[in-house]
């Protein structure tokens, strides 16, 4: 565990001009990003009822072998497609866990004091665990999308549960970014 003196250096770095160009620029990339992958999902609703989230929650390898059929029968480049998009969410999670971070630290340091303050300097770690749960999941996708007749009987389960690890985490970061506001606002009245 991190010790009180290691991140309490979070109050001045990085510096609040560097915090505030790496925010613009994970928040620029995060947004193109999506840009790029949205057209595959539109493509993968298209063809079928499966989309990205339910290949993340299917759970099953009974529900995985579904999807993957069902995409394969509407379009033989959709699998190929989606390991495309999964791989560039390796950059994806770079730059969302980044900006997430980025401001969760921006909201600390400037909203936020003393306890509290603390608090939040620990919660800018936590989109950074988010992201890496976020590449376990893409991990066990691209195991399964790659080899669909083929793959370990883990994969769907360990997927879907690092999805969930990964959501779960962003919106425990989200949460305190309204909850940092409201003590904020709070304190001042």
């Amino acid at each position: 565990m991190m010790n009180k003196i290691s991140i309490k250096k979070l109050e001045n770095i990085p510096s609040n001009k560097i915090l505030t160009i790496l925010t613009a620029i994970s928040s620029i990339l995060t947004i193109i990003i999506y840009i790029l992958m949205s057209p595959v999902e539109v493509a993968l609703k298209d063809a079928s009822p499966y989309g990205v989230m339910e290949l993340e929650f299917a759970w099953t390898v009974d529900k995985i072998n579904l999807i993957l059929t069902t995409w394969e029968q509407a379009n033989s480049s959709l699998i190929s497609q989606e390991i495309f998009v999964t791989l560039i969410d390796y950059v994806f999670l770079l730059a969302y866990s980044t900006f997430l971070a980025c401001i969760t630290l921006l909201i600390s340091r400037k909203l936020l004091s003393d306890q509290t303050q603390l608090v939040g300097f620990y919660v800018t770690l936590i989109p950074f665990i988010a992201a890496f749960f976020d590449a376990i999941e893409n991990l066990n996708l691209i195991i399964m999308l790659s080899s669909p007749s083929n793959f370990p009987g883990f994969s769907p389960f360990l997927a879907s549960l690092f999805a969930l690890l990964k959501f779960s985490l962003i919106f425990l970061t989200i949460f305190f970014w309204v909850l940092g506001v409201i003590w904020w606002i709070l304190k001042r009245k």
